[in-house]
């Protein structure tokens, strides 16, 4: 059994500073959806669990360790947007790191896991156990086994995420500086979709779907905007946000998405309790919920 690398985040340290409380702490406030109540938490102490990516009996913790190199490359230019303000500042290089940082961060959360969990129970629901042979029966069993959604997952990061980051990378960049008194939000599932366009039954969350937009808050008082240009050819680079109420539906994305943590660098998460009180569901994990990613 290992005995190092056994708490494995979810959510990366080097984001959940950002949102630290004061500059020199190590910690945010956290709310948590289902008990339905705020504290303050280290940020070495959440959004983590034990032996998440690399299961107990695997000697080398191959994926924390893949995690922490790309981790350790994206410092530098996720510090380089922040502390210039701006997108352009990147080389190419680095702005493919970074589109690599969020195509993993979209697939490697306990939400995403949650969320595969709830498409085979989905599955098995839709069918009924009943009209099912018994080998379809054990295939779904299995594919619900917490060691074979860590397996699916970590083959998710390790392949998807790369054609995702190509994807990104091609579309078009903005960021959004917030001069309001409401900072953003962070959450446990930080990159969220959204999309203005609807498709029916095909879906519009889609990276490749017209319209669609990728929201990462950087920090409190700035955004990434990752949008599919056809529909927002004229969005500058840098846009100041003063209307609240942009600030507060960019919020509302994170609290909906969201598994179960919602992050802020201070104690204000009226806006969240609001939601979950007139969307009772918004509070259930992604496995208990549908077409949220």
């Amino acid at each position: 059994m290992r005995d190092e690398k056994v708490s494995q985040h979810y959510v990366p340290r080097l984001h959940l500073r950002r949102f630290s409380t004061n500059p020199d702490s190590n910690s945010v406030y956290c709310y948590d959806k289902q008990n339905k109540r705020s504290f303050p938490t280290g940020v070495d102490s959440t959004a983590t669990e034990d032996f998440f990516y690399d299961g107990k009996t695997e000697l080398v913790p191959e994926m924390e360790n893949f995690l922490e190199n790309l981790e350790g490359r994206v410092g530098t230019p996720y510090d380089k947007v922040v502390e210039n303000q701006s997108i352009s500042c990147l080389t190419k290089k680095e702005k493919m790191t970074i589109a690599l940082f969020l195509g993993v961060q979209m697939v490697r959360t306990r939400g995403s896991r949650s969320s595969m969990q709830g498409m085979v129970e989905g599955i098995e629901e839709s069918v009924g156990r009943e009209n099912m042979a018994e080998e379809f029966k054990e295939e779904l069993d299995e594919m619900k086994d917490e060691e074979s959604l860590r397996e699916l997952q970590n083959n998710l990061i390790k392949d998807a995420s790369s054609d995702f980051a190509n994807i990104l990378a091609a579309l078009d960049w903005h960021l959004f500086l917030n001069e309001t008194d409401l900072p953003y939000y962070t959450s446990d599932f930080p990159v969220v979709r959204h999309n203005e366009l609807d498709f029916g039954p095909y879906g519009n969350l889609g990276l490749r779907n017209r319209g669609v937009q990728i929201y990462f808050p950087l920090s409190p008082w700035m955004l990434l905007l990752i949008v599919e240009p056809s529909v927002y050819p004229d969005l500058p680079e840098v846009s100041d946000t003063t209307d609240r109420e942009n600030v507060v539906f960019q919020r509302d994305l994170q609290v909906q998405r969201s598994n179960r943590f919602v992050y802020s660098y201070r104690d204000d998460f009226d806006q969240a309790e609001r939601r979950i009180k007139t969307s009772p569901e918004v509070a259930e994990p992604l496995s208990e919920r549908t077409n949220v990613e």
